[in-house]
């Protein structure tokens, strides 16, 4: 049995907004860092995230008259003639499936499937991403 649909949008209506009670800013304040004493007192230095100006200003500045730019030689072999696999878990996502499979059957011996899951589990893939992806590299190697 389907559910009824909800027609009702769910963004909040103009009324519903004007019957919020406006928001007092003075009754809150901003919380100070607990441990800013102890900092003090122990002399901690705070290391910060973004780098000094003065480490910034030793940086060279890039000369791009002088530079070789140089593209990336295994993009170039991945584009001539890559297979696109299906890596990971689940259904892939519209418009990123490689393309219509066949199913097959492969019947290994039961240490062949417990090893093809520790490594698939080690990657963090699937048995059948491992499967397909070892194929591909046999038939490339072959070819």
């Amino acid at each position: 049995m389907k559910k009824a649909r909800n027609s009702r949008s769910r963004e909040p209506t103009a009324a519903t907004l004007r019957e919020l009670p406006a928001v007092d800013f003075e009754r809150y304040r901003v919380r100070r860092n607990r441990f800013a004493r102890r900092v003090a007192r122990e002399g901690i230095a705070v290391a910060h995230e973004s780098p000094s100006r003065s480490s910034l200003e030793e940086i060279p500045e890039a000369d791009f008259d002088r530079t070789t730019v140089r593209s990336n030689p295994y993009a170039k072999r991945v584009a001539a003639g890559a297979l696109i696999l299906q890596e990971g878990r689940g259904r892939p996502r519209r418009d990123a499936e490689v393309g219509p499979t066949v199913t097959r059957s492969v019947r290994l011996p039961p240490a062949a499937w417990d090893e093809l899951e520790r490594r698939a589990r080690r990657e963090g893939t699937t048995v059948h991403a491992l499967v397909r992806r070892a194929i591909a590299e046999l038939l490339e190697r072959v070819a």
